[in-house]
């Protein structure tokens, strides 16, 4: 594995309480769960407004909110980018701080549950440019952060959400397989 750019922007990984439909049998019920998701903290905002609070005075009240982004990439020479129209977002002080958690990179990594991996990715699309730009690119780098799913066959498996149900059962979306050939370099996430 090579060295690359450190991806600047911090992973987070929040959580929601759902119910799921699980089927036993001819039976489906429903059972509580958490559905866990790792994004990048690509910004934030804090807006203040003011309201008639029904007395002489003016309530304030504010909101933060998290803006996230599933994978960010960075073509050689260029600022890192993401696909703006991919951002979620996430309000609410209290869901903010109650619902997410901060993750750390090591550089030593090997089966973690969690990680980063950065690898070649073609299929990343980029901004507008000349045909002369666009001739002198390489490859973009992508990073993307999510729970390792397994390494076999010369493919990485990585998730980037995945659903725990009562009894402790793991369900895992929005999967990418990766060859382990274009992987130039991984991380452990805690």
């Amino acid at each position: 594995m090579s060295k690359v750019a450190i991806n600047p922007f911090t992973p987070i990984e929040m959580w929601d309480d759902t119910m799921v439909t699980m089927k036993e049998g001819d039976e489906k019920k429903n059972v509580d769960a958490k559905h866990y998701r790792i994004r990048y903290l690509v910004g934030e905002s804090e807006d203040k407004r003011f309201m008639d609070g029904g007395s002489e005075e003016i309530a304030e009240f504010s909101e933060k909110t998290l803006f996230l982004a599933s994978s960010v990439h960075r073509l050689t020479g260029d600022p890192f980018h993401y696909d703006h129209a991919r951002v979620e977002t996430m309000s609410g002080k209290d869901r903010i701080n109650d619902r997410t958690k901060e993750l750390h990179r090591h550089p030593a990594c090997d089966e973690h549950k969690t990680i980063e991996v950065i690898f070649e990715s073609p299929g990343v699309e980029c901004c507008a440019m000349t045909k002369e730009e666009a001739d002198k690119k390489q490859v973009p780098l992508q990073y993307m952060a999510g729970y390792l799913l397994g390494k076999n066959d010369g493919s990485l498996k990585i998730a980037l959400s995945r659903t725990v149900v009562e009894g402790g059962h793991e369900y895992y979306e929005n999967v990418h397989i990766i060859p382990e050939a274009t992987i130039k370099q991984m991380a452990c996430l805690e």
